[in-house]
């Protein structure tokens, strides 16, 4: 399969529309890959100010000093940890769509024990990213909490 330019798969909606959260106690988010806005117009349906980045747009999310009460995003995976060094110094409540894949692998081994999620949510469905086909690749919703907002185990959605 060859990759889509800038990595660029648009998260199915049901993935972060289902997600178990008290959308209420977030007061801002930033959304780092902004895409096609479907995150972004989501949170900001629940009242969640949200600006957001955009490589494709000239708005790089390494160039992004600011700093948030949540990030919510599915980064391009070639470049998580990158995202996620960042995203972790710039917002209170870190979560990402992530393989699951990403715990297991020496490359992320150490940056998994340093920075380990407080949460898990799997999807039990695959998404399809890309015309209606899923990927064979299982997902979760990676968490990485600085308070007490996000469930603190396992989960499935």
């Amino acid at each position: 399969m060859t990759r889509r330019e800038y990595d660029f798969y648009p998260t199915p909606d049901w993935c972060f529309e289902d997600l178990p959260l008290d959308w209420e106690r977030f007061t801002g988010a930033h959304e780092p890959c902004g895409g096609d806005r479907r995150i972004v117009d989501f949170l900001q349906s629940k009242g969640i100010p949200t600006p957001y980045s955009e490589i494709r747009e000239g708005r790089n999310f390494f160039d992004w000093d600011g700093y948030t009460d949540l990030i919510l995003t599915n980064p391009p995976f070639n470049q998580t940890i990158e995202f996620l060094h960042h995203s972790l110094t710039r917002a209170n409540t870190v979560i990402m769509l992530l393989p699951l894949r990403f715990l297991a692998s020496i490359g992320r081994k150490q940056f998994n024990q340093i920075n380990t999620p407080t949460g898990l949510i799997i999807l039990s469905k695959r998404p399809c990213f890309v015309e209606g086909k899923s990927d064979n690749t299982d997902y979760a919703w990676f968490i990485w909490d600085k308070t007490d907002r996000t469930p603190r185990y396992l989960n499935w959605l």
